[in-house]
Parts: structure tokens; C-alpha cells; sequence
């Protein structure tokens, strides 16, 4: 990969990690696999991935943050009166306190991300603390589609049939997270004997 498309990737990854519930792992495994005859070549795109995620995640964060005082104290008012307020209440405080694991936890299974950077930026969480849990989460996230994406490469041994492999390797492993999360879930719900 060259440097033009190196930057389009993390082009793409900032803007994606800025805006809620865009995919970007396949795009990553897609670059991964097109990198994955050379090292230094999977070595700048995870270091691209990483460094455009955290800052898409961190514009998010502020971009919620931000929003969240535009809120008038009548609208405020209205909103805590709503039936599922407690629940919201709840939840924003359950985040807040397990910041960094749910900022992992979010960051890895599909869908979970923005709902999570969402609400420790309307919970007015520290940028600072956030943007260094988020690096451990995107470094995780970005070395496993990265990952993918060489290992589809190396196994198919042309560019399209990676690409191919590498992105239904990314949508499986984020359905298996979902499905693995779910499970957990149903787990600590129901009523044990």
C-alpha cells in the first residue's frame, strides 16, 4: 500500500469512528489483506487504524459531550420524566464507573461502540481517561482486523479472493462477539437455582 491509500484508510477510519454505526472493520481487514505481502506495510496500516480511531472515538466523545449542554433544563426535565429514565440513569452510571471495559467491550462488538462513547460523553467523562482506555481498545480491535485481513491474504494468495475472505472473517467474528455477549447477557439475567 502506498502512502495516498494508507492516508484514505485513515481517512475513512477517523471519520468512521466519528460517526455512530459506521462499520469499519472490514474497510481495515480489506487494507490489511491488499498490505499483507509486506510488514511494514500491515505495520502503517494498524498504526493508521489505531491513531484515526482513537481520534474519531475521541471527536464522538466531545461531539456528545457537546450536545449534551445544548439541552435545555424544560427538555431535561421532560426527558427524566419518561418511563425508561431510571433505566438510562442506570445504565449512564453502570458505564461511567466500568469506563474502560465498557469502552473495550464496545469497541469490539458490533454496534456497541457509539452507544457507549455516546453516554460517557453525555456523562461528561474525562477525555483524557477515555482516550487512554480507547487506545487499548482500538489497538485490540484494529490488531485483530488487521490480523484478518493478512491472514486472508496470505491464504488465498490473490488480492480480490483476501479482500473476499478477509471481510466475511470480520462480519463473523463480529456476529460471534454479538452471539458470545448475548449469551453472557442471558446468563446474568436469569434467575439462578
Amino acid at each position: 500500500m502506498g502512502p495516498g491509500r494508507t492516508a484514505l484508510l485513515g481517512l475513512g477510519v477517523l471519520i468512521g469512528s466519528a460517526v455512530p454505526f459506521v462499520p469499519t472493520g472490514e474497510v481495515v481487514s480489506a487494507a490489511a489483506t491488499l498490505a499483507s505481502g509486506s510488514w511494514p506495510d500491515l505495520v502503517a496500516v494498524f498504526a493508521v487504524v489505531l491513531v484515526a480511531s482513537v481520534l474519531g472515538d475521541s471527536a464522538l466523545l466531545l461531539g456528545a459531550g457537546t450536545l449534551s449542554r445544548r439541552v435545555t433544563p424544560a427538555q431535561r426535565a421532560w426527558l427524566g420524566s419518561r418511563r425508561l429514565a431510571p433505566a438510562v440513569r442506570r445504565a449512564r452510571a453502570g458505564i461511567a464507573s466500568h469506563a474502560p471495559q465498557a469502552v473495550l467491550t464496545g469497541r469490539l462488538v458490533p454496534g456497541g461502540r457509539a452507544p457507549v462513547i455516546i453516554a460517557l460523553g453525555v456523562a461528561r467523562y474525562p477525555v483524557g481517561r477515555f482516550m487512554a482506555a480507547d487506545a487499548l481498545a482500538c489497538g485490540a480491535w484494529a490488531a485483530t482486523y488487521v490480523a484478518l485481513g493478512a491472514v486472508g491474504g496470505h491464504l488465498s494468495g490473490h488480492p480480490v479472493l483476501g479482500v473476499a475472505v478477509a471481510v466475511v472473517c470480520a462480519a463473523a467474528l463480529g456476529l460471534a462477539v454479538s452471539r458470545v455477549q448475548r449469551v453472557r447477557g442471558r446468563r446474568r439475567t436469569s434467575p439462578t437455582a
